[in-house]
């Protein structure tokens, strides 16, 4: 099958958040938040144009189908067993993160998680009255690696309720092996301390960098664990939300579906969502999702070897997945506090500065390389007239 992604609207015009043009410009280039500037699987657009045309939003069950796609594409995608119980919909990721935090912990407890982080999460977790406690990653030779010793420290000494594990993580890109997560899953089991894995870049790989669902690793990863999924980083979905929360633990399941249910997701389900869902997981859009995987993985190679030689002290981390790449620019002579102005200023390009990310992020930015192979060119060539002296 064939897909153009080198074809797409112009995102300028159509409401787009990364694409929105500050006041007396109309040449900026968006690359930062993490959406696709592509168009989607035509199964995906056929499924909703048939709810269109139905014109009748009523309540509506899941069908067979959608269980029947589901499971068969985590057996086919990451060959792990899922089963049809194990199943919970919420409309958004960060919507699910956040009722698991009201179901699993109290106000004043701790949430331990990775630095650099994803912004949104330090929002909610001090905003629901948690305290957000920091497991600095290491960046060693252009790759971050875990702290496994400062982990289990502070899990040690702090207690924390919930482990946020974010695989693959953002913004780095690391895919975690499953050595790394077994001791991540020992080390919380040993503590009791609950595993809630966001696994909504896991679609996106490269290199042999396969994402390991955490519910696929061990018996003891099962008992202590909820994984948080949704399409709409692989597929581009992100404006029709479709969350899952799986867990394999009936105490746990039980617990979080008595916390859930008052909300009534499971009964109210968006019939766009859940049409595309049921497309996006059918074979056909598998093959889709196939094709995006090298179409971003020629763009992540291109962009990395554009800003290595850049001329500029530009290094970046190479991701092992998802569509965005962090790049270290601590030896640029600018006010690494505001490095994302230099980027807007000099070559029209939105982009997220890591401070956005915690303190860790310092010096850093966020690139997102889902755009056109055309966009992508231009951008570089605007990175390469940056003047720093």
């Amino acid at each position: 099958m064939n897909f153009n992604f080198d074809q797409t609207l112009d995102h300028r015009y159509d409401h787009s958040y990364r694409w929105a043009q500050p006041e007396g410009r109309d040449d900026i280039i968006g690359m930062g938040t993490a959406d696709m500037d592509y168009e989607c699987a035509s199964a995906i657009r056929d499924a909703v144009e048939h709810v269109a045309r139905e014109n009748t939003y009523n309540y509506r069950m899941k069908t067979d189908l959608y269980y029947e796609n589901l499971i068969r594409f985590y057996k086919d995608w990451f060959n792990t067993e899922i089963r049809k119980e194990w199943l919970f919909n919420i409309p958004g990721t960060l919507a699910a993160i956040r009722m698991l935090f009201g179901a699993f912990s109290h106000a004043g407890d701790y949430i331990i998680t990775q630095s650099p982080y994803f912004d949104v999460f330090h929002m909610m977790i001090t905003e629901s009255g948690r305290r957000m406690l920091l497991n600095p990653m290491k960046l060693v030779n252009g790759r971050y690696e875990l702290d496994f010793e400062d982990f289990e420290e502070k899990i040690r000494k702090y207690h924390p309720s919930i482990f946020l594990l974010i695989n693959p993580q953002n913004p780095t890109g690391r895919v975690f092996t499953t050595e790394e997560l077994n001791r991540l899953v020992a080390i919380c089991a040993e503590n009791q301390v609950l595993i809630i894995s966001d696994e909504v870049h896991g679609f996106v790989t490269f290199d042999g960098h396969n994402h390991i669902p955490i519910l696929a690793l061990s018996e003891k990863a099962r008992e202590i664990s909820f994984l948080v999924v949704s399409f709409s980083k692989g597929y581009n979905l992100m404006s029709l939300p479709h969350a899952l929360t799986m867990c394999a633990n009936p105490i746990l399941q039980a617990r979080w579906l008595q916390y859930a249910f008052p909300f009534d997701f499971q009964y109210a389900t968006n019939s766009f969502a859940l049409a595309a869902v049921t497309a996006a997981t059918s074979r056909e859009g598998q093959y889709w999702l196939t094709a995006v995987n090298q179409y971003l993985k020629t763009n992540r190679d291109l962009l990395c070897d554009r800003l290595e030689n850049s001329g500029l002290p530009i290094h970046p981390v190479k991701p092992e997945g998802s569509f965005v790449l962090w790049a270290d620019c601590r030896e640029m002579d600018t006010d690494l506090d505001h490095i994302d102005s230099i980027f807007m200023d000099q070559a029209g390009i939105a982009l997220n500065n890591g401070l956005d990310h915690g303190p860790d992020g310092r010096g850093f930015i966020r690139i997102n390389f889902a755009l056109t192979r055309k966009n992508l060119e231009i951008a570089a060539d605007r990175i390469d007239r940056i003047s720093i002296s």
